[in-house]
C-alpha cells in the first residue's frame, strides 16, 4: 500500500514514531501515522504510552491542544479502539460521543486528506 503523507516532516516522524513502537499492526501504523501530522508530532509522548503501547486518552486536556489536533487526536484515539472509553469509563456522557464522527472529525480541516489515508491504513483499504 502507497501511503500520501503530508510532507517529508510527517513521514520522517511517522518512521521515528513507529520505530518507537512494539508492534506494526494496523493499530499502531495508523496512530504513528496521525501523530506524526504537523499538530500533533511535537507532542506524542503526551498521547502515547511506548511503555505500555496504549493511546493516553489525558492527553485531550493538554493545552497545547488545538482544532486540528483535537481532530487528529480524536481520529486516532477512534481508530485505536473505537472510543469505547467515552461510555464505559463513565467519565463522559453520551454528548461527547458526537465530537468523534466523521462530520465533526473531517469537516473544515486541511487535514481530511490524510484521514483518509489513516482509515486506509487501519483497514488495508487499497484503492485501485
Amino acid at each position: 500500500m502507497t501511503v500520501k503523507f503530508y510532507d517529508e516532516k510527517h513521514e520522517k516522524a511517522y518512521g521515528e514514531i513507529l520505530a518507537r513502537m512494539k508492534s506494526r499492526d494496523c493499530y499502531h501504523r495508523t496512530v504513528a501515522y496521525l501523530f506524526g501530522l504537523p499538530v500533533t508530532r511535537e507532542h506524542v509522548d503526551d498521547l502515547f504510552d511506548f511503555e505500555e503501547s496504549l493511546i493516553k486518552r489525558e492527553g485531550l486536556n493538554k493545552g497545547w491542544q488545538t482544532g486540528g489536533s483535537y481532530k487528529t487526536t480524536r481520529l486516532a484515539f477512534n481508530l485505536w479502539n473505537g472510543c469505547h472509553y467515552d461510555i464505559e469509563d463513565g467519565n463522559e456522557d453520551l454528548s461527547t460521543c458526537s465530537w468523534y464522527t466523521p462530520e465533526q472529525i473531517f469537516v473544515v480541516t486541511a487535514f481530511a486528506p490524510y484521514y483518509w489515508e489513516a482509515v486506509k491504513i487501519r483497514f488495508d483499504i487499497s484503492e485501485g
